[in-house]
């Protein structure tokens, strides 16, 4: 059970509901609790899915940040959309796990500097200039910020202990907005 209320639905103002009808689901629910916050987080959250990271390489990062913060509700939104984008089974368990041997070079650079830029606030020289390499200014620079983004909503989620959706959101398919 959320620690605060779950904004209903039936309750929003005409422009909580246009903020929900961008993504109904419980965490825009507890967006909603902040005030003026739901809206330019929603938009940030939307601007992130066109980046110039592959598909393959975004919701490998969401996946182990999820792991990494011990985000059900992030895992719960993602991992359809990760096995849509290629991802095994077998691959989002080497994922999750951080078993960077498991998976192809690419591939292992990008875990690595997830976890680098979970677990310190400066990743280390090697793995930045590996990533950079790998994916280019633009490309490290929206991994860095694609990575925080999803540490800040799973310490919100979590914190807030919102309840998980009956069903991942549809929404989350799609990669347009």
């Amino acid at each position: 059970m959320a620690r605060l209320p779950l904004r209903d639905a039936s309750a929003m103002s005409d422009a909580e509901a246009a903020q929900y009808a961008r993504l109904p689901v419980n965490l825009t629910r507890a967006l909603l609790a902040t005030g003026s916050c739901a809206e330019p987080f929603l938009d940030l959250g939307f601007a992130l899915r066109r980046t110039s990271l592959s598909v393959r390489h975004y919701e490998m990062a969401i996946l182990r940040v999820a792991r990494l913060s011990g985000c059900a509700y992030q895992r719960m939104q993602h991992l359809q959309p990760a096995l849509n984008a290629g991802w095994s089974e077998a691959d989002i368990e080497a994922i999750e796990n951080g078993q960077w041997q498991r998976l192809a070079a690419p591939d292992a650079i990008v875990l690595r500097l997830v976890d680098e830029c979970v677990a310190h606030p400066r990743i280390a020289d090697p793995s930045f200039k590996r990533a950079l390499a790998l994916l280019g200014e633009r490309g490290v620079a929206e991994l860095i910020l694609l990575t925080g983004f999803y540490m800040m909503t799973a310490r919100f989620l979590e914190g807030l202990d919102v309840d998980l959706d009956a069903q991942p959101s549809p929404r989350l398919l799609s990669y347009e907005n």
